[in-house]
């Protein structure tokens, strides 16, 4: 047999490649054993509780009611400069477990970031009343793909998301209901809580096949969610800051052999809040300007 200026034969390059394929075939089966466990949802209600926690004493403070009040001064001038020049501010929240407390959480990953916006030329009412036609999200907002709203008491509203969530070379397709109320704080404030009581990852999406995974079957990217949003009119439009923590599996060595999966993992929970901010601002100030009816 003939054999190349490296030393090696055909047949001998050949049997790394098959190895390393059936690698790649093997844990791509194994990423779909992510399983929502007890002991990791009890340590994400721990967390969720000290982040409403710190919600509430931010929203009743004497010293603000943005996130960017309680800032230092120079981290909330770098926000406020990135405001002015239209920009969408996205930070990873910090400072949410109270000092001295022990947390950690096992089989899963929790991602908690927060943005803002400046929305020129609206009012208030007109923003939230935007943000509030459920049944029109699709097609205005970067991963809603259908929308509906399924019930509305006061100021809570109960709805339905079809979301895609995408980064290459991954994109997952979920199925949510979610809910979300809002409160207000005199004519120029408001802010609203929204929760998804389910998430449900969708296999074979848009076939006659498409059914819904459990959390025992999925790939765990996306096990629960909860967002805070706060809204105050100012300087001839509104400031919207939105804040969301989310819990998805944990981040085992073997995930990093599937293609783009820890890009999946690390990036979508920051990149969904710059879309959503992002769709407001778009949106927003053209939709006041639509006749009523339209609205509805």
């Amino acid at each position: 047999m003939k054999r190349h200026a490296t030393g090696f034969s055909p047949r001998r390059r050949i049997v790394p490649k098959l190895l390393v394929t059936i690698t790649v075939v093997f844990v791509v089966g194994e990423a779909h054993a992510a399983k929502l466990h007890a002991h990791t949802l009890r340590a994400w209600e721990q967390y969720l509780q000290w982040a409403d926690e710190k919600v509430a004493r931010e929203l009743r403070g004497s010293n603000g009611f943005l996130i960017q009040d309680y800032l230092s001064p120079k981290e909330k001038a770098e926000v406020q400069a990135e405001l002015k020049a239209g920009k969408v501010v996205v930070r990873k929240m910090r400072g949410v477990e109270p000092r001295g407390a022990r947390f950690n959480i096992d089989d899963g990953t929790i991602h908690h970031w927060w943005g803002s916006i400046f929305v020129p030329g609206v009012a208030l009412a007109d923003l939230l009343r935007f943000v509030q036609d459920y049944d029109n999200h699709a097609g205005k907002f970067i991963e809603v793909e259908k929308s509906r709203l399924l019930s509305k008491q006061g100021e809570t509203y109960k709805f339905y998301f079809r979301l895609k969530r995408a980064k290459a070379p991954i994109t997952v397709y979920y199925n949510t209901e979610q809910e979300c109320s809002y409160y207000s704080y005199g004519p120029k404030r408001a802010s609203s809580r929204s929760v998804a009581h389910k998430i449900a990852e969708l296999e074979n999406p848009g076939t006659p096949q498409e059914r819904e995974r459990t959390h025992d079957d999925d790939w765990g990217f996306l096990w629960r969610v909860v967002t805070w949003w706060r809204f105050v009119e100012a300087d001839g439009g509104v400031i919207v800051e939105c804040e969301s923590a989310s819990l998805s599996r944990g981040v085992p060595g073997w995930l990093r052999f599937i293609p783009g999966a820890m890009g999946y993992l690390e990036s979508v929970p920051r990149e969904s809040i710059e879309n959503t901010l992002g769709s407001i601002r778009k949106f927003a100030p053209s939709w006041k300007m639509q006749p009523e009816s339209r609205k509805r």
